[in-house]
């Protein structure tokens, strides 16, 4: 049985939720399934763990990642487009909302969802409009929908008004991190993990007032965020916390990362909504205890394994934090907790379930 994946989040992201998703998935397919990818051009660097054929693009100096992406999607979506009028396959999976195939498939096809975070958070994005018209028409005709979470079936049912009976929940699985852990010294020897973008709806700035807190009554803690370097404004505003020398940010190697996760105090996770959370799954593999905001998906992926506080009350966080920090009946018992919660979380499992929806459909 043959199953096709598309181009499109590949064309556009080079690392995240959605990519690895699908990674994952592709990987941990039954061994009576064969996936199929058109030949793209792309920077993701999850691709090259399938062995995928990709075109050195990245290379180029003509223009930036931006320009480029647009040059991405225009190529992949020729190419996609070509394989799926041809068919040869049984069931076409796309990797996002985009609806080009509509009049050319002659496969039933399924979609993912995986959040809802340009219906709730429109006002942070540019592509907000096009997002929510292609997603709606793709959950319209997809023959079968997928949701990360309850969570986000609940969204879907009443944002869409789409039947509950269509939609099934597969939870994502726990990716393993790398063996060989990179130390990150200018870390600290105490440090709190935040990791991901810093959007608003991210909560960030809530987790700064929380830190200045925190690091008044413990000056050798650090706050250390993987991802894009802090802004200038960012900068301005710790400054006026006073705490602009103990945070830092950047991005980290796979290693980095690993050794972050299992050096850390305590990993924090404040966003206000989200459609899974990955991250939690990482922390818990490494053995890191977990602060989470009671928000959106939170309590149902994470259940009794993390500390909780409320996403707008920095001073709820900065309760959790400490519990989880200086507690070692709390890290104890969340470590434990965790582990035994991780085993939910499988992507074999995952991508069981899905070959089964593949199979209904086929």
């Amino acid at each position: 049985m043959k199953i096709f994946y598309d181009h499109q989040v590949f064309s556009w992201q080079k690392a995240g939720g959605v990519s690895r998703y699908f990674i994952e998935l592709m990987s941990h397919l039954p061994e009576d399934m064969e996936y199929m990818l058109p030949p793209m051009l792309s920077e993701n660097v999850y691709l090259e763990s399938l062995g995928s054929e990709m075109s050195p693009v990245k290379s180029w100096s003509f223009a930036n990642y931006r320009v480029r992406k647009k040059l991405y999607e225009a190529v992949n979506q020729l190419r996609s487009s070509a394989i799926i009028s041809g068919g040869g396959f049984d069931v076409l999976h796309p990797t996002y909302y985009s609806t080009y195939f509509l009049r050319r498939r002659k496969a039933p096809f399924v979609i993912t969802v995986h959040d809802f975070i340009h219906e709730k958070y429109p006002q942070y994005f540019t592509d907000t409009a096009k997002v929510i018209r292609e997603k709606k028409e793709a959950v319209t005709h997809a023959d079968r929908i997928i949701a990360i979470s309850e969570h986000t079936k609940s969204d879907l049912v009443d944002i869409y008004g789409i039947p509950a009976s269509r939609v099934d929940v597969i939870y994502h699985g726990a990716s393993s991190l790398s063996p060989v852990q990179e130390p990150v010294p200018d870390a600290g020897d105490r440090f709190i993990l935040f990791v991901g973008d810093r959007t608003k709806y991210k909560n960030f700035l809530n987790l700064a007032e929380a830190f200045m807190t925190l690091s008044k009554a413990d000056p050798q803690l650090r706050l250390v965020c993987v991802g894009q370097p802090f802004s200038p404004a960012e900068m301005k505003h710790f400054a006026s916390l006073g705490i602009a020398d103990k945070v830092m940010a950047r991005f980290v190697t796979d290693g980095q990362l690993a050794w972050l996760y299992g050096n850390t105090a305590c990993f924090v996770f404040p966003s206000a909504y989200e459609g899974f959370g990955l991250p939690i799954l990482e922390a818990w593999s490494a053995g890191a205890p977990v602060a989470l905001s009671r928000a959106s998906c939170f309590p149902e992926i994470a259940g009794d394994a993390a500390a909780w506080f409320e996403p707008d009350d920095p001073s709820t966080m900065v309760t959790a934090i400490s519990d989880v920090i200086y507690s070692g009946d709390t890290r104890s018992r969340l470590q434990q907790l965790a582990s035994k919660r991780l085993k939910m979380f499988d992507w074999g499992k995952t991508a069981a379930l899905t070959a089964g929806i593949y199979r209904s459909l086929a």
